[in-house]
């Protein structure tokens, strides 16, 4: 089975991930770059010519770097995406038609079939198409950032405005490709945050209600939040009202049962924190969490990314040239399981490799690699 093969046109986070999930998945990965590389290679540290930081969202592709803006660079990059099935790219919608990368100019000259997966911040069809957007700026126009913290407005721990537009890219992209193009695909960033808000968004626009930044607290579940212990955190997420009752026997706080509906735990949210948080900083973290299993009450040690490793992520890890990686997670039983296992490309790793594939002479690849139309580090 010919693998599907995606051209990647990209900067930073979105469109990068969505190349390294399908990747993962099987498919031939060329990340068309730059000479100067995507942006993201400049972050330190880097382990044997590849960033820890790019390495994140690129491994399992191929690099080639071509300078578009020169004639004999654009014909070579048609050569490419005449062979491709898919585009993704995260580039300004200007200077996509400017270098004629676009949809309509792919899909006119070079490949009438192309399925062309453009990620902005708002949208290819508005006046901020090209208005640059950053995981935060989103996170703050969508009302996302407002949402969370505590007294304060604060970001998300990981890129989530980027990590969830490139998931939902990724559905698109599959499914389309199902169906064969051509087809242009707008994948709006502040978009995918509206559909990300669940339950709030659709309180806000069923009530009208706002919602208020609650710390690590449930909006509409009490109690639903971390607590400290002598020597750390842990989280109790009390869901119904089976499990109210199951916490509030484990803690000899039998007397807490007369908030026996959510609407009422709510509404006495303050006082019912203010009495459990007394009571867990009594005694340590492994003594509750023992205690609480036990009642069949849900809780969670608070981990620090140290010990969330050394227990469940390092079965995730893998090594490849000297930098560790963490594999698509998933486990698949009579099929391949996803994840090539492949590194982070250095920049132009791949460049002769595919050239060569679409035809072109080892002489001529000399000539573009002297004259400065592509770049080449294959070192091996």
């Amino acid at each position: 089975m010919i693998p599907m093969r995606v051209v990647e046109l990209s900067n930073n986070i979105s469109a990068p991930l969505v190349g390294q999930i399908l990747s993962e998945l099987g498919a031939d990965v060329i990340k068309v770059e730059p000479p100067k590389g995507d942006d993201r290679r400049g972050v330190k540290p880097e382990i044997d010519g590849v960033g820890v930081y790019f390495a994140s969202v690129n491994k399992g592709k191929r690099s080639v770097s071509i300078d578009l803006k020169k004639p004999e660079g654009y014909e070579i990059f048609k050569k490419i995406v005449a062979t491709a099935d898919i585009i993704i790219t995260n580039y300004r919608p200007s200077a996509l038609k400017k270098l004629r990368i676009d949809y309509e100019s792919v899909k006119n000259q070079t490949n009438p079939k192309i399925i062309y997966c453009s990620i902005t911040g708002f949208g290819n069809f508005t006046e901020e198409a090209d208005k640059p957007a950053y995981d935060t700026t989103i996170l703050a126009l969508s009302g996302l950032m407002d949402m969370t913290g505590e007294e304060n407005p604060v970001k998300f721990a990981t890129s989530i405005s980027d990590i969830t537009t490139a998931l939902f890219s990724t559905i698109l992209i599959l499914w389309y490709y199902n169906q064969g193009g051509p087809v242009f695909i707008d994948v709006p960033m502040i978009y995918t945050q509206f559909y990300l808000m669940l339950e709030d968004a659709y309180m806000y626009l069923n009530t009208g209600i706002l919602p208020k930044r609650m710390g690590s607290a449930h909006r509409y579940l009490v109690p639903y939040q971390a607590f400290r212990t002598k020597n750390g955190y842990i989280y109790v997420a009390t869901f119904n009202n089976e499990q109210y009752t199951n916490l509030c026997k484990a803690l000899g706080r039998e007397d807490l049962l007369i908030y026996d509906t959510q609407e009422s735990r709510v509404r006495n949210r303050e006082y019912i924190a203010r009495e459990l948080q007394k009571i867990f900083e009594t005694n340590t973290r492994e003594f509750w969490i023992k205690k609480l299993n036990e009642a069949d009450v849900p809780v969670a040690p608070i981990l620090n990314l140290a010990e969330a490793f050394q227990i469940y992520g390092n079965k995730l890890v893998y090594e490849r040239r000297s930098l560790r990686y963490v594999r698509f997670p998933a486990n698949v039983k009579d099929k391949r399981e996803p994840g090539t296992g492949l590194p982070a490309p250095r920049l132009g790793e791949h460049t002769i490799e595919v050239l060569k594939e679409i035809g072109y002479r080892e002489k001529d690849i000399e000539e573009f690699i002297s004259k400065g139309i592509v770049i080449s580090n294959n070192k091996g």
